[in-house]
């Protein structure tokens, strides 16, 4: 005589079916702990983007998102393998493949900041209008530990000045330092001048020699290990933020309102078209730079030029961090994955973009 189920057990025996398919299809998604050297700001949001649109899950990939303060902190999470992928500054690479000094096992595979975030600004009354100009003059910096401070000095003595440095900090005490006179000039990185902006104080900023302001910052590194063998891990992540970035260009505002909706407490009370378009503003002066690519070619997410990282060593030795230019670069980075990492519909991302709307709860 055939069984007969209850609606009630029907109901338990497709819960208890779709609970293991859901198991499952989550068991199939590969873990990436992703951390950024800071706490995670504005200029993140390409990589919040891709989590919140689902472009890493595409990628068959859950990526967990965190903070840390500086390189230093952060390096021993990734060589104790509890960090996979990080987002520095190269300097600190370069040097560790300097002869004499014992290599770190890590490499760079995306150019995310495809040229220089550090930048020159004066108050816009001032009548210093180029870098010669701050010859004998006070420049403010962050601290002296700071990435910028070699290069700096590398772009002065190509110059020919002499400036005084000064330690100054960021936010709103550098810009008091300014906005008071104490010095003449800032050199802190794009996001932080934006912000000055944004609130009201009218800056310029003082162009740089070519080939400094075509060193590239912040890019994704990796293991060795890992990128030998898993390749399409990283291939994946790379293609997910790429395509999160195509997104944000397409759609700025929906790019800053998708990093507050994951991150609510970050967004500034007040008016809230005032609000976006300030902090939209502060974005630009970031993620325009993760855009500089040549002219005239299809764009290659992650890809690096070798001539640059060249001129990242010269500008690293004539600013006395390096005592010798004989750096093997192909310990330093690889292009290997561009290609697949630049494999993805654009324009359906664009599509995507120009249609999307942000729900959000907005702070009172």
């Amino acid at each position: 005589m055939p069984t007969i189920f209850s609606t009630a057990k029907i109901a338990a025996l497709a819960a208890v079916v779709m609970g293991m398919m859901s198991t499952s299809a989550s068991a199939e998604l590969t873990k990436v702990r992703y951390a950024n050297v800071t706490d995670i700001t504005l200029s993140q949001a390409p990589v919040i983007v891709a989590q919140e649109l689902g472009y890493f899950k595409d990628e068959r990939l859950d990526v967990e998102v965190m903070g840390f303060k500086w390189t230093g902190t952060l390096i021993p999470q990734m060589l104790a393998k509890r960090v996979d992928i990080r987002y520095p500054n190269p300097d600190t690479i370069i040097l560790s493949n300097a002869p004499g000094q014992k290599r770190l096992p890590l490499k760079f595979f995306y150019n995310s900041t495809r040229s220089s975030g550090w930048e020159f600004i004066v108050p816009a009354e001032s009548p210093i209008k180029t870098l010669k100009e701050l010859d004998g003059k006070t420049l403010g910096v962050g601290a002296m530990s700071f990435g910028n401070v070699p290069i700096t000095k590398a772009e002065f003595k190509e110059l020919g000045i002499n400036a005084t440095m000064v330690p100054v900090g960021i936010g709103s005490a550098a810009f008091l330092a300014l906005t008071s006179k104490k010095i003449d000039a800032l050199n802190l990185f794009d996001t932080q001048h934006a912000t000055l902006e944004v609130q009201g104080t009218k800056i310029r900023r003082l162009p740089k020699l070519p080939r400094y302001a075509n060193l590239f910052s912040n890019g994704f590194i990796a293991s060795d290990e890992m990128i030998k063998e898993k390749p399409q891990v990283l291939t994946g992540f790379g293609r997910a933020v790429a395509k999160a970035t195509v997104f944000c260009e397409a759609n700025r505002e929906a790019c800053v309102e998708l990093f507050w909706k994951k991150y609510p407490n970050t967004r500034p009370g007040g008016d809230a078209q005032n609000v976006l378009a300030d902090n939209v503003q502060v974005f630009n002066s970031r993620f325009n730079k993760m855009l500089d690519f040549p002219a005239g070619k299809p764009r290659q997410w992650g890809q690096y030029d070798e001539k640059i990282w060249q001129n990242f060593v010269d500008a690293l030795y004539d600013g006395g961090q390096l005592q010798s230019k004989e750096i093997n670069l192909a310990n330093c980075y690889t292009n290997a994955l561009v290609s697949a990492m630049s494999d993805f519909d654009a324009a359906a991302v664009v599509a995507q973009a120009k249609s999307y709307k942000v729900e959000l709860k907005l702070n009172k």
